[in-house]
Order: structure tokens, then sequence, then C-alpha cells
């Protein structure tokens, strides 16, 4: 990357800083830093924007492709179980041939995808498409984030840019409601999709021409962990198939269980392959197992996993809750979900604000007890 070179920064207090950056990537002009942002936005508006106007067609799209109530979760689930499955391997391989290529090539693949998504004759092309859909989801949003992580140095404008980036996946929430409800009310919901590849393919130029270029790539193509990767790639394919399709065919079924304790076994072994790289080797693991050693990182990672968990199902469950029991239509639907998106957007920037003065952790926990108290 070159030698560093030291950049003075003025702060808001009056003060200035120094920050040392590589001599290759100068810092961007104010505008072209306000661009990428926006760009790199994009991912995370697009990601959630995806499902949330699939969510909130799920019954309509049921019933024209002719898919039993049990299984219209798949429209969804397609898309998030490649998406969780490949996260790791596509950021290892975006540290490896640059985050910048990744998270272009993620954003043609879900610009085609979405495009052909509406093509399809039967559920089974259709659950197909939305998993691919969903690896390439995998493969921007990653990017996206380790983009702004080295771009800004440490700071308030650090904040504000990941809190803006965070921004997106509320903003998508409202979008993907609107999205959605407007147009399975007045034309097709294939529509829908069509315009989810006109805006991945906006952001896919945009990417282009707005992400910087690194200068070197210190990466070498044989330092990927392709056993790694194959390990705990199949490891969540399985858990995550065996929990989504258990809710189908019923708890009961031998291959469940059976599903469940083969992932749980391939996590152990692909702990334990990561343990003995970083230990034992001088290659590089897909990712270091032992910064779980610190509690405070592992019980933020916990707390997430269970936000996420829990506020995807509620999605599902809002979605039949207000259109299959209440009867409402579609639009109506729209109207009770766009609450949470603008709330959510309105916290991310409150949250960039109010981070400088509280701690984290304290952060955390508010919103932990505000999302408990709202499923009871």
């Amino acid at each position: 990357m070159g030698s560093p070179q030291t950049v003075t920064l003025s702060i808001e207090d009056g003060g200035k800083t120094e920050v040392s950056q590589p001599s290759g990537l100068p810092l961007p002009s104010k505008a072209r830093t306000i661009a990428l942002v926006v760009t790199l936005t994009g991912a995370a508006f697009l990601n959630s924007l995806t499902v949330q106007s699939a969510v909130i067609v799920l019954p309509t799209i049921g019933k024209e492709l002719d898919i039993p109530e049990a299984r219209q979760q798949w429209i969804i689930s397609a898309y998030t179980l490649t998406f969780g499955c490949f996260l790791l391997l596509w950021g290892r391989l975006a540290d490896i041939y640059g985050k910048r290529l990744i998270f272009m090539w993620g954003c043609a693949w879900v610009t085609v995808t979405t495009i052909v998504i509406p093509f399809s004759p039967n559920e089974i092309c259709f659950d197909v498409l939305r998993g691919l859909q969903g690896l390439g989801a995998a493969a921007n949003v990653p990017t996206a984030i380790g983009i702004l992580g080295v771009t800004f140095p440490p700071g308030k404008a650090k904040n504000y840019a990941f809190s803006f980036y965070s921004a997106g996946a509320p903003l998508g929430s409202v979008f993907g409601n609107l999205l959605g409800g407007i147009v399975a009310e007045y034309a097709s919901w294939k529509w829908i999709f069509w315009i989810l590849a006109c805006l991945a393919a906006a952001v896919t130029i945009a990417g282009y021409l707005i992400v910087p270029v690194p200068v070197v790539n210190t990466g070498t193509k044989t330092s990927v962990d392709w056993v790694g990767g194959t390990l705990i790639t199949m490891a969540i394919l399985a858990f995550m198939f065996a929990m989504t399709e258990g809710n189908v065919v019923g708890w009961s079924t031998p291959w469940i269980p059976v599903l469940i304790v083969v992932s749980v076994i391939l996590i152990a072994l692909f702990v334990f392959w990561q343990l003995y790289l970083e230990k034992k080797t001088t290659r590089s693991p897909l990712m270091k197992v032992t910064v779980f050693r610190n509690i405070h990182f592992s019980a933020a990672m916990v707390i997430m996993l269970l936000f996420f968990a829990s506020f995807n199902n509620f999605l599902v469950f809002a979605t039949y809750f207000y259109q299959d029991y209440q009867g409402l239509s579609i639009i109506q639907t729209t109207l009770r979900f766009i609450p949470t998106g603008v709330v959510g957007i309105c916290t991310c920037f409150v949250t960039a604000y109010i981070l400088s003065r509280i701690r984290g952790n304290y952060i955390l926990m508010f919103g932990t007890v505000c999302i408990g108290v709202t499923r009871l």
C-alpha cells in the first residue's frame, strides 16, 4: 500500500488529530465521500428492500405460483439461506481479491438474478433464483462495510458514516413496504422485482464510478481457506435448511434432527480447523475464532443474533396476521409497517449523535429492552 502519509483532520471542538493513511489511497473530497457513503448504503438498502418487498406480497406470489401456504416461507428463506451461508466466505474473498471487485460483482449478480426471477414458471425455479439472489447480496453487504471501515479513520465522521449505512436497512424496510404494497395493489407483483433490478443496476454503476480502486492488493490467491469456507458454508446450510423445513414437514421427521446434528458437527470441525490454522500454521484462517474469548464481543454477537431472529420472524408473522387473519389489503398492510422503518431511521441518526457521549453497551441494553417490551 506504500508508506503511510500523515493527514491532519479538524474536529468539532476546534482541535486537530493526526491519522495515518496509505499514500496510495488519498482522502477523497467531501462530495466524493458523501457519494461513496450513499453508494455503499445502497447495498444495505437493497438487501432490506428485497426482503421486505417480497414479504408484503407473500400471499399474492403464493397464489399465482400455486405454492402451499406451509412452503411460502421459502420465498423469504431461500434468500436469507444463501445470504447467511456465504457471508464469511465472500468476506474473505474480498480481503484477497479486493473489496471493490467483490462489491461490484455482487451488485451485478443481484441485478441479473432479480431480472430473471419474475419469469419463474414454478415454485422450485422461483426459490432457486431467490437463493442465487441472496448469494449476490452476501457479496456486496459485507464488502460495503469493509470499504467504509478502511476509508474513514476512527472518529465522529466514521460514526456518522456507519450510522448512515445502518439507516439503509430501515429505509429499505419503509420503501420495501411502499414498493410491494403500491405495485401489488395496482400492477403485477413481477414489477416489484424489475424495479429492484433497476435499483441494483444503479448501485452497480455507482460503485464502478465512486468506489476507489486500491493501488496494491496485498493478499494472495493461495491464502483463501477453502476448507474452512466449505465447512462453515455446509454447516450453516444444513442447519438453516433443517430449521426452515422443520416447520413444513414436522420436527419429528427423522432427517430433520439428523441434519441438525450434522450441522453441529461441521461447526465444531470448522472451529477446530480455524484454531489449528491460527495457532499451528502461518496460513490465514477464514476467521479468528479466538476473538470470541472476549466476553463483550461474544455477548454483542448473541444479542444481535437473537434480535434478527425475532425481527425477521415478526415481519413474516405480521404479514399473514394482517392479510389472512384480519383480512386487510396489501396497501393497508403496508401502512401498518411504515412506523417500524421510520423509527428505525431516526434511531440510527440519534445513535450516531450520542455514540461519542454514551457508552455503547448502554445503548445496546436500551435497544434490547425496547425489543423485549414490544414482544410481550
